[in-house]
């Protein structure tokens, strides 16, 4: 049996969850990480007892012979680091989510992974977490008849957050391909963010070619959750509790009291490099293929794009570049900006 190992560029807070889903699966170790901060790099190394530390990637890349890669930088850096590690003969890559900060990069990653055969993942984990997805298997199963709407609540920016919930929300929605998006976006405060631009709130309506409407409330225009959804079908729907309150509520018409459901907690980063083992080994598609990403990022982008143009902007996108960044010379930004241009070279 094979035995895999790992390198993670960027040693922050988020790498953290990435070496404890791999430290779960014994067909694979993590050897080494990459992470331009001494204090960072060191504490990093001391608490997975890791010798084999480094400032620059491409140096890691170059003795490690790395098999899988974890890119857990801020989004703007995930192309080049993304593009170097599949030129570097890895066998995958898990980047940190969104995949890039405009569809150009992400078309860049997918192209060089294509070239290496290098299998590309973003992490959109809650797709493996039992509480979304028996949410997922439950409207399949019809237990509320024919899926009509979805709705989901999320606190942030659209980037940073509401990537995951549109990832969500299309697992929710079968991945039906989405067809238009209009949005508004709230830009009364605009400012960097993990190195990249960000708004302060967003509305964005979407419908999929299945004929499911959907609704994202995002940051100053969401009440206060995170990855909250309802699911509403022709015989009910379903309550998707969110981070906060991981459990489902199914209210089904005619049912005198809803069913609560609590599923069984278990790691979703754990579940899903087992997973990235089984699309190595045997070449099945990956829920969290670079392609799934790109749609995520396509549709962020739409909404964007439809707040610019104050219209409905079909799908697929030919816009490559970030609206949001077309937008900011009449913007007013908020003095984060040179903080965020200033730190967006460390790790998350």
């Amino acid at each position: 049996m094979a035995h895999y190992r790992v390198g993670v560029i960027g040693c922050g807070r988020i790498s953290r969850f990435h070496v404890h889903g791999y430290q779960a699966v014994h067909q694979v170790s993590v050897v080494a990480g990459a992470e331009p901060e001494p204090s960072i790099r060191a504490g990093f190394g001391e608490e997975f007892g890791l010798s084999a530390l480094y400032a620059d990637y491409h140096e890691m890349l170059a003795k490690e012979q790395l098999d899988i890669v974890s890119i857990c930088t801020w989004p703007p850096l995930h192309a080049e680091m993304a593009i170097a590690a599949a030129e570097a003969g890895v066998k995958a890559i898990i980047s940190e989510k969104p995949m890039a900060v405009n569809l150009r990069q992400a078309d860049a990653m997918l192209a060089a992974c294509e070239r290496s055969g290098t299998v590309l993942l973003a992490n959109h984990q809650r797709r493996f977490h039992p509480c979304y997805r028996t949410a997922r298997d439950l409207v399949a199963q019809g237990e509320i008849g024919e899926l009509v709407r979805v709705h989901g609540i999320c606190m942030g920016d659209l980037l940073t957050d509401g990537t995951h919930n549109i990832d969500l929300l299309r697992f929710y929605a079968g991945d039906s391909p989405i067809k238009w998006v209009f949005a508004q976006v709230d830009l009364s405060e605009v400012k960097y963010r993990y190195g990249h631009l960000v708004e302060k709130g967003s509305l964005v309506n979407f419908e999929f070619a299945s004929g499911v409407r959907g609704l994202m409330e995002l940051g100053s225009a969401a009440p206060p959750d995170y990855q909250k959804a309802y699911l509403y079908g022709t015989r009910g729907r379903i309550e998707v509790g969110g981070d906060r309150n991981l459990q489902l509520t199914v209210i089904r018409s005619g049912q005198a009291a809803p069913e609560i459901i609590a599923p069984a907690i278990e790691n979703p980063f754990q579940l899903e490099v087992e997973a990235l083992l089984q699309t190595i080994e045997q070449g099945t598609e990956h829920p969290l293929s670079g392609q799934q990403a790109r749609t995520n990022l396509e549709v962020l982008m739409a909404a964007f794009e439809s707040a610019r143009w104050h219209t409905i902007i079909p799908l697929p996108l030919t816009l490559t570049e970030h609206p949001l960044e077309a937008m900011s010379a009449s913007l007013t930004i908020t003095p984060e900006v040179e903080v965020g241009r200033r730190q967006q070279r460390l790790g998350a």
